[in-house]
C-alpha cells in the first residue's frame, strides 16, 4: 500500500497546478536558488496544512464554506498582486539599456521563503484535497491512531515535492541561463513569468466557490 501511496502522490504532485507554475516562473526570472527558496515554503506551508488536517481543523472548512471562499480571494488577490509586480519588472527590463539591468532578484531569502509558505496556505483546497485523499491510505489494523498515520502520510507527500519541483527548477533555469546576455530575451523571460503568474490567478479565481 505504501508503494501505491508514493506512486500516487508523485502522479499528483507532477500534475501542473499553481504551486508548480509559480516554482516555474519564479526560476525563469530569477535562478534556481530563489526558485528553490520559494519551493521550501510551499512545502512547509502544504505541511502546515497536515498539521490542520491532523488536528481536526479541515472539518471546521467544510463546514463553514464562506471562510474557503474568503481564503480562496485572498489568496487569488496576493498572486495578482505578484503578478502585478512581475508584469511591472517585465516591462523595466524591457526599457533596459544593458544586460546587467537584468540580473535576478538577490537577498531576502527568508521573505521569499515565507511568501511559499502563505500561497501555499492560501489555498484551503489543500487541505480538502488531503481529506479526500489521506484516508484512503490509513489503516484502520494499524498500532499507529489514524491521526499520526495522517501525519506521517502527509509528511511523506511532502517529502516527495522536491524530486518533482527541482528537477522542473533546474531545467528551466537552465533555459534561462542560455539567454543571459541578452536583453531582448531575458526581459521575455520576465514577461513569460508575470503571464504564467496570472494564469494562476485565473485558475485560482475559477476555483473560488460562492
Amino acid at each position: 500500500m505504501l508503494t501505491t501511496y508514493i506512486i500516487g502522490s508523485l502522479a499528483l504532485i507532477v500534475k501542473p497546478g499553481p504551486d508548480l507554475t509559480c516554482t516555474i516562473a519564479t526560476a525563469l526570472s530569477d535562478g534556481k536558488a530563489r526558485a528553490a527558496t520559494l519551493m521550501l515554503g510551499l512545502v512547509a506551508g502544504c505541511w502546515f496544512w497536515i498539521l490542520l488536517l491532523t488536528a481536526g481543523v479541515a472539518s471546521f472548512f467544510t463546514a463553514h464554506p464562506a471562510t474557503m471562499s474568503a481564503i480562496q480571494i485572498a489568496g487569488a488577490a496576493y498572486i495578482a498582486y505578484l503578478a502585478y509586480g512581475a508584469f511591472a519588472d517585465a516591462i523595466r527590463s524591457f526599457r533596459a539599456a544593458s544586460p546587467d539591468a537584468l540580473r535576478p532578484a538577490s537577498g531576502r531569502g527568508f521573505r521569499l521563503f515565507l511568501r511559499g509558505i502563505a500561497m501555499s496556505m492560501s489555498n484551503p483546497l489543500t487541505i480538502l484535497f488531503f481529506l479526500a485523499f489521506l484516508p484512503s491510505f490509513t489503516r484502520p489494523d494499524s498500532t499507529l491512531a489514524p491521526a499520526v498515520q495522517t501525519l506521517l502520510l502527509g509528511t511523506l507527500f511532502c517529502a516527495l515535492v522536491p524530486f518533482i519541483y527541482l528537477p522542473a527548477i533546474v531545467a528551466a533555469d537552465f533555459f534561462r541561463a542560455k539567454l543571459v546576455g541578452s536583453v531582448k530575451a531575458t526581459a521575455t523571460l520576465k514577461l513569460i513569468s508575470a503571464l504564467m503568474l496570472a494564469a494562476v490567478v485565473v485558475v485560482l479565481a475559477a476555483n473560488i466557490s460562492f
